[in-house]
């Protein structure tokens, strides 16, 4: 992972100008800290007495843990031969040299300490499969019951206008992108859109002047917007080799989105099959696992009573494509390795990348969700904010792989703005009293809907 000449340097933790700088202070310990608070909460219940020692030790851990950051303390390699995927750090200690927490490259840093925390509970007996995020996802989910009871309802509208039209054959192509284009805006922005934009509108009023403006208001900080090339893209590939896959991001309601365009996707018929990319371990706070899926599901049937009707219909719906197989949920340990995405590729054959690129040649569309991922795309490095995509993704844009970017930005890296609109934002940005313009790219305020065919 050492530098690679003619490439921008990392986002690094001591630059005041990056997120980076108050990630590696504040939000790394007091996530740490909520850790504590749930391990102890775990086993303060419990009547296992290996589980409570453990436990104890592993508050201990990550008490250590904590100081060694809050001490710019050094990136100690892990030297674990049985947790898959350490051996990729250690490979990255080697190309950097000396790091430390508060100076370090962002991403690698931060991967680093998701890491080094995973392997507090993986060598505990008593607490391998235990998810220290579990609770924090949950919450995520049920304490949005406004908007997906919303959605809910929206998804049971479509689902039955879509099947009264296509037993007549009246589904429109034109109809059809305009529900992709609304759902992919919920996709990407998850609770921050304004749902109350899709309760009660029919396919027709979607396509209204109304249903148009309200879209184009709720899209407004959307930077730039490649959205109908990837239309163009999945309508091009023939029916019956139409695999959508999601490289996801949050569970919790964020998951819930992208299963209502996933249905949405298979009900139309746009798709014939959808597969949703998870991580293998509890990952960046809020990512999601397999096993949150089974959790989602139960949820959704017993928190939200206002809706509990047109939840049933949600998931029955969902569950019987996913006995079908026309859903799916996959897992690989290359998601949580330090590697960037530049390395689903053939030669990346040790952690899990040449397996992935085989896989994602088959795709019509790969949905790439969220803030990491995006850093993982893009390397996380100082490419000028008005780089074109294709360029900040460097060997993915010939990789063959069809990429969709949905990306709230939260983070320091962005590419394909329209040139000087980075420097109109940071000059907006230090007219609101901040003192670094640059930090406007972390706010979560704006986003960019990024497509690359993989044939640049």
């Amino acid at each position: 992972m050492s530098l690679k000449e003619g490439l921008p340097p990392f986002y690094h933790n001591d630059d005041p100008h990056s997120f980076g700088f108050s990630t590696s202070r504040s939000r790394w310990p007091n996530i740490l800290s909520s850790v504590i608070h749930d391990v102890e909460q775990k086993y303060a219940g419990s009547d296992n007495q290996l589980q409570i020692a453990q436990g104890k030790q592993i508050v201990e851990d990550v008490k250590k843990f904590t100081q060694e950051i809050l001490s710019n303390g050094s990136l100690r390699p892990f030297h674990n031969k049985t947790i898959p995927g350490l051996e990729c750090y250690d490979d990255g200690l080697k190309g950097f040299g000396d790091l430390t927490w508060m100076t370090g490259p962002w991403l690698f840093c931060e991967c680093y300490l998701y890491r080094e925390l995973d392997t507090f509970f993986k060598s505990r007996s008593e607490w391998t499969k235990f998810d220290p995020f579990e609770a924090k996802k949950r919450t995520a989910f049920t304490s949005c019951g406004s908007g997906v009871n919303e959605l809910c309802v929206r998804y049971k509208q479509l689902n039955q206008l879509l099947t009264a039209k296509q037993s007549k054959g009246t589904v429109g192509e034109e109809e059809l992108q305009v529900i992709f284009e609304e759902l992919v805006d919920v996709s990407l922005w998850g609770n921050a859109i304004d749902l109350s934009l899709l309760a009660n509108a029919t396919l027709e009023e979607l396509q209204s002047r109304q249903g148009a403006d309200a879209i184009a208001k709720a899209s407004k900080n959307v930077l730039c917007n490649d959205l109908p090339l990837a239309w163009d893209r999945l309508r091009s590939v023939p029916k019956g080799k139409r695999r959508v896959d999601f490289v996801l991001d949050n569970a919790g309601f964020e998951f819930f989105t992208d299963v209502v365009l996933s249905l949405f996707l298979l009900d139309s018929k746009l798709a014939d099959k959808v597969v949703f990319h998870c991580k293998t371990r509890p990952w960046m706070v809020s990512d999601t696992m397999i096993k949150d899926y089974d959790i989602f599901i139960k949820d959704l049937l017993t928190k939200f009573p206002e809706r509990s009707e047109e939840a049933q219909f949600l998931a029955e719906h969902l569950e019987a494509y996913k006995a079908s197989g026309k859903y799916e949920l996959v897992s690989s340990e290359f998601w949580t390795v330090s590697l960037d995405y530049g390395n689903i590729s053939p030669e990346e054959t040790k952690y899990g990348g040449a397996e992935l690129w085989k896989y994602f040649q088959d795709s019509a569309l790969v949905i790439i969700k969220g803030d990491l991922n995006y850093r993982k795309l893009t390397a996380d490095r100082h490419w000028p904010r008005d780089t074109p995509f294709i360029a900040a993704i460097n060997k993915l844009a010939k990789s063959g792989i069809p990429i969709l970017a949905l990306r709230t930005c939260k983070a320091d890296v962005c590419a394909g703005l329209p040139a000087g609109k980075d420097e109109e934002l940071i000059a907006y940005w230090k007219s609101l009293g901040h003192e670094y313009g640059e930090l406007w790219a972390s706010s979560g305020k704006w986003a960019v809907i990024s497509y690359s065919s993989g044939e640049n």
